[in-house]
């Protein structure tokens, strides 16, 4: 083969390469941002948009403008919903410890990785003690709290303890930790506006201890009570939780991103039990955090697209933690590979283009926290619907007349609709592996260099 022919092959197969090329570069021009956000603690009892009497300006009108979803489910309690949203799987399937996420696992932020996103996280992290994991785990930048560092050495809020990127900061009692988070979130904004990337927010708000935040009247006059417990205290933690996502969204707005930018708005589990929430319509709810009732595990959700424009605003489709990966998976048109095991959950992104959408009939939960003794006896595994709600120890309560399960109803003596939903549970129930209460969760998987630090064996939450 002479020179010429030589010149001309190298030609030919970097123009096949080019073209080959070609379709992921327009596919990421045209795949939106994303920015998942999930308040600690937060049932939906909370959110203005859901009837409470606490003020959240901002969420309310995202939920305004997007889509406000009125059956959304976490699991009840923060450990197990951050392993179910970040990897698509069913806690059955790869939960094996509280405060830990098995380092085998692939994660929406891998996936994103892999469609040429950048990635972030800040907020909350409890998955393991090592500052290796975030980017282990798919995010190419960090600024977490109880990331390297146990509880027991600092909190979240005033004087927070965070790990930023491979550094521990030095905090005063006049730092808020929720600011330097959402700060975070807006500085990675402006870096990447004009990239693809994905932002992933657990917020370190309204778990407790419930203190003061910037914006409460003795915050300024007394430095001290900073760090006093009072649940009178979680009104304005609320507030605030809106207030950083307004902040959030502003800045969206400011770097004309905001209409290709998908936003999610989610809490990880019910309201802690010490909190009891006065709703508009004159009754109170008590939290639910770590029980398999409704309170415990029915959470907010808000999703806005805003190049799209909705004439109705509330759907009351299912939605549980394992649709958020297939949706991310669709918004940026990159396939989950089959390998990860996390193709069970459905796709919500028809409903945010306004395409044809078939819905969930139920949604599942396998609840095993693997915590301490007190909640580990809520250890559960159940189907439901809106209507009915089938444990695998054979509870079968209608939701709509005993929300609280105080009345279990025998085999046959439900209506016709709800014997026909219990056969549907029970076949579905039939398809699961085996497992009863006490039964060991998963082995734990930890791989070398990622070893936790033995120092931070902390059980609380």
């Amino acid at each position: 083969m002479n020179l010429k022919t030589n010149k001309t092959s190298r030609y030919f197969v970097l123009l096949l390469m080019a073209l080959a090329f070609i379709p992921n570069v327009f596919a990421q021009k045209n795949t939106p941002n994303i920015i998942l956000i999930m308040a600690d603690d937060m049932g939906k009892e909370c959110i203005g948009a859901y009837g409470s009497t606490y003020k959240t300006p901002n969420i309310d009108q995202l939920a305004k403008e997007g889509l406000k979803f009125n059956y959304a489910f976490s699991q009840p309690l923060c450990t197990p919903s951050r392993v179910q949203i970040m990897t698509g799987k069913y806690n059955y399937k790869n939960y094996s410890q509280f405060g830990h996420l098995n380092q085998d696992q692939k994660t929406f932020a891998h996936l994103a990785k892999e469609a040429g996103y950048t990635t972030a996280i800040a907020g909350k992290w409890q998955l393991g003690a090592n500052q290796k994991l975030p980017k282990h785990f798919g995010f190419d930048q960090y600024c977490l709290w109880q990331l390297s560092k146990p509880r027991r050495e600092g909190e979240r809020y005033a004087k927070a303890l965070i790990d930023k990127d491979g550094e521990i900061l030095k905090t005063t009692d006049d730092d808020y930790g929720p600011d330097i988070f959402v700060n975070y979130m807006l500085d990675f904004s402006e870096k990447n506006k004009d990239k693809k990337f994905l932002a992933y927010y657990p917020m370190a708000l309204v778990h407790d201890p419930f203190l003061p935040t910037p914006d409460s009247k003795s915050w300024k006059s007394d430095v001290a009570g900073r760090h006093k417990k009072d649940t009178l205290n979680f009104r304005d933690m609320v507030s605030y939780s809106d207030k950083n996502v307004g902040k959030i969204i502003q800045k969206l707005k400011d770097l004309n991103i905001y209409d290709n930018t998908i936003i999610i708005f989610t809490g990880d589990n019910g309201t802690g039990r010490a909190i009891v929430t006065p709703l508009r319509d004159g009754s109170k709810l008590p939290g639910g955090k770590g029980l398999t009732l409704d309170r415990g595990h029915h959470v907010p959700l808000i999703v806005n697209w805003a190049k799209f424009k909705y004439s109705q605003h509330e759907l009351n489709h299912l939605f549980d933690f394992t649709d958020v990966m297939p949706t991310i998976a669709e918004a940026i048109q990159h396939e989950i590979p089959k390998s990860w095991d996390a193709n069970g959950g459905v796709s919500i992104l028809p409903l945010l283009t306004k395409k044809p959408f078939k819905e969930r009939e139920w949604i599942f939960s396998h609840y095993q926290p693997i915590h301490s003794e007190g909640a580990n006896k809520n250890s559960a595994r159940f189907f439901r619907n809106h209507h009915y709600k089938l444990y695998s120890d054979g509870r079968f309560y209608d939701l709509k007349k005993d929300i609280e399960e105080k009345s279990p109803i025998g085999e046959g003596k439900s209506d016709t609709e709800g014997e026909r939903a219990r056969k549907i549970f029970q076949a579905e129930l039939a398809k699961l592996p085996a497992w009863k209460f006490g039964d060991p969760g998963v082995a734990k998987v930890v791989l070398p260099s990622l070893e936790p630090d033995p120092t931070f064996a902390e059980k609380g939450d």
